[in-house]
């Protein structure tokens, strides 16, 4: 069912409060509302917006909640990272396991797929990754840490789909395999929105760890978003 309900305009006082500022020389003066997306609705600075019609409004609203959250999530557990004690930095960036053959590191990303689901709970095995990893989807670039915690606030795993699309490809330079999940959001509502596509991670020719993850979408972003469901289990 396409993006229809109507819904009143819903406020994430948490990620307000903690997100980061705008550097003011970035911020246009037009603007009353920073859009966190180019496609972010945006409001004039003599007032608000002229469309008359609520159920467009409520909708569009909602659309966004739904691009913003990704990113402010992030932001708001980035900034709460740095107030946690650093306990085991130093233990998780030597305990790697390296040089692993083909076959070894794709039963590891097999089980962190169908077993664990870390595409949204992000339980992934830590040790077959660089420290250094980044982590990119469609929407923006994160360190592992920023993508860890951000998907684990974004996302509620047990309301959520991932399926494995035919088997996990290794080679000495890359994993890739495909993917079809139901993801739900946790944010006000809890909508869940379906996608299709790949990601495909690169490893280090001399350790053999995973210097990077590329998540491809087989649809827009805003076409993902048509897709969500209200208080629908996956």
């Amino acid at each position: 069912m396409a993006c229809s309900v109507v819904l009143a305009t819903v406020h994430l006082p948490a990620v307000n409060s903690f997100a980061p500022q705008p550097v003011a020389a970035k911020v246009r003066r037009s603007s009353t509302t920073v859009s966190l997306f180019p496609w972010g609705k945006r409001q004039s600075e003599k007032g608000d917006s002229q469309d008359l019609n609520p159920q467009r409004d409520a909708v569009e609203e909602q659309t966004t909640l739904l691009q913003n959250s990704r990113r402010s999530f992030l932001s708001v557990t980035a900034a709460s990272a740095s107030l946690l004690p650093m306990c085991s930095a130093a233990s998780v960036s030597t305990d790697k396991q390296l040089n692993l053959s083909n076959e070894e590191l794709k039963k590891i990303i097999l089980s962190d797929i169908v077993d664990k689901s870390f595409l949204v709970s992000a339980d992934i095995t830590r040790s077959v990754y660089d420290e250094s990893a980044t982590f990119t989807d469609e929407i923006d670039v994160y360190t592992m840490d920023k993508w860890i915690q951000g998907t684990k606030a974004l996302f509620i795993a047990s309301g959520s789909r991932v399926s494995l699309i035919g088997d996990v490809d290794v080679t000495a330079r890359e994993v890739t395999f495909r993917f079809d999940e139901d993801l739900m959001f946790n944010i006000p509502f809890k909508p869940v929105c379906s996608l299709t596509g790949k990601v495909v991670l690169t490893r280090d020719e001399q350790t053999g760890l995973i210097t990077s993850y590329r998540e491809y979408w087989d649809q827009s972003v805003n076409d993902v978003l048509k897709t969500a469901k209200f208080g629908k289990k996956a």
